[in-house]
């Protein structure tokens, strides 16, 4: 936001909304609206007024991600969440919101102007980070668009050493998950792609699954990246470049990027980002948690995947050798000597089921050449038979014919009529 008023915007310096907030000056505006300092007329307080653009005032769309932006805040009860007071519309038609005043900036100006931060100081933000999605989850709110220019460090005289605590702001495109289930109605039009791309999950980016809060939570692992890396873990300057490297492209690494990180980092960040929801932290404060104890979570993590089928109770007969003494040398000498055994004995078991597995193979080929002649044998012999068969059939008729015309021949002389026999002619005789 730029705090120099543009000359589109009307100064409501003066102006009491409601009836009980007087505007005071400009903090700041974008493309969507504008925020206010502003000040209760009876109790005093400094509040920040945020207002929709006027050009916007009139948009459905901006009213509503206004009022949805007051009533996910509202529902949030975290201190590290901007809170909301009120919320409504001015005489003019202009949609605001009264929030607590907030000092200090944003994670993402910090990160321009001191470069990489401190681990310590960025598991602190992500800790305090965690507690506010922590309150908005279950409050059923997802805040879909967390980045660091979301993470407002706020000046704290109780925010320890840094002198800051982290306050969650803008839930203009959060999802109350349990509205849109009970009225089956989704806050997303299909194609539309609300947030910022390279903070964003997969499933968000792409629809692929319903946004929830491991959404929430991969976005948090992308800005720990950012503030310790000093750069977005997903780079690309047109948003298919940045689409293609979340969902497909292999993870960064952390300490590839800034040496100086620790390996444990590495896996903490490969687990919020993963690919696969169901693989990444289970809440918001698990991820915290983990990132505040790293190597002690680091470690649980590999002897997890070592030891994942472990019994979970030892059995009698191991708690029986728990308590049995020490074995002398002579006993490990045996022991050697039967693990030398052991692995004799399993690897001639491999030779044997190798080469019984090779003669299977060559057993079912066999088998298999075998079949196809006999195969191939059979369909001859049954074409030779049927060849025979024709031939026989065609002598048949032809007989049948032969005999069938000298019958024929036969009836034709029987039928035929007899010569009448010749008369000489009579000569006259002379007298």
């Amino acid at each position: 936001m730029t705090e120099s008023p543009s000359s589109d915007l009307s100064d409501l310096s003066g102006t009491v909304i409601a009836g009980k907030y007087r505007v005071e000056h400009l903090l700041g505006q974008g493309g969507m609206g504008s925020v206010w300092s502003g000040r209760h007329v009876t109790l005093g307080q400094l509040v920040a007024i945020k207002f929709v653009h006027p050009k916007l005032a009139g948009s459905p769309e901006a009213r509503r991600r206004f009022d949805n932006e007051a009533k996910a805040a509202a529902r949030i009860k975290s201190r590290h969440a901007v809170a909301v007071h009120d919320h409504g519309v001015t005489e003019a038609g202009q949609p605001y919101i009264v929030m607590e005043y907030l000092e200090g900036e944003s994670l993402e100006r910090a990160i321009r102007q001191r470069g990489k931060l401190p681990f310590a100081e960025v598991a602190q933000i992500v800790a305090q980070s965690a507690r506010a999605l922590s309150a908005a989850h279950g409050a059923h709110v997802v805040h879909r668009d967390l980045k660091p220019d979301n993470i407002f460090l706020a000046k704290d005289d109780d925010g320890g050493r840094h002198g800051y605590s982290v306050k969650l702001v803008d839930f203009g495109i959060a999802k109350v998950v349990q509205d849109d289930a009970e009225t089956g109605a989704s806050s997303t039009q299909a194609g539309m792609v609300l947030g910022t791309p390279h903070y964003m999950s997969p499933e968000a980016l792409t629809a692929s699954a319903p946004v929830s809060s491991a959404s929430d939570i991969w976005s948090l692992g992308a800005c720990a990246f950012a503030a310790l890396c000093g750069r977005v873990p997903f780079e690309g300057d047109a948003i298919g470049d940045v689409v293609l490297k979340v969902c497909a492209s292999p993870l960064p690494v952390p300490s590839k990027v800034e040496p100086a990180l620790p390996r444990a980092f590495d896996a903490w960040f490969a687990k919020c980002c993963s690919r696969d929801v169901s693989a990444r932290f289970k809440s918001a404060a698990e991820a915290a948690d983990a990132l505040l104890r790293l190597e002690e979570w680091s470690r649980a993590e590999r002897e997890n995947v070592v030891y994942q089928f472990r019994p979970l109770q030892p059995s009698l007969a191991l708690m029986e050798l728990d308590l049995e003494p020490a074995p002398s040398s002579r006993g490990r000498m045996l022991a050697g000597i039967l693990v030398g055994a052991s692995l004799m004995l399993g690897a001639l078991g491999f030779y044997v089921m190798k080469r019984t597995r090779e003669a299977d193979e060559l057993v079912r080929s066999s088998m298999a050449r075998a079949t196809a002649s006999a195969d191939a044998e059979s369909a001859r012999r049954l074409k030779a038979l049927k060849e025979a068969e024709d031939a026989l059939f065609i002598r048949e008729k032809a007989a049948s014919a032969a005999s069938a015309s000298a019958r024929a021949r036969e009836l034709a002389s029987q039928t035929r009529p007899a010569r009448k026999p010749k008369v000489p002619p009579v000569r006259p005789q002379s007298p």
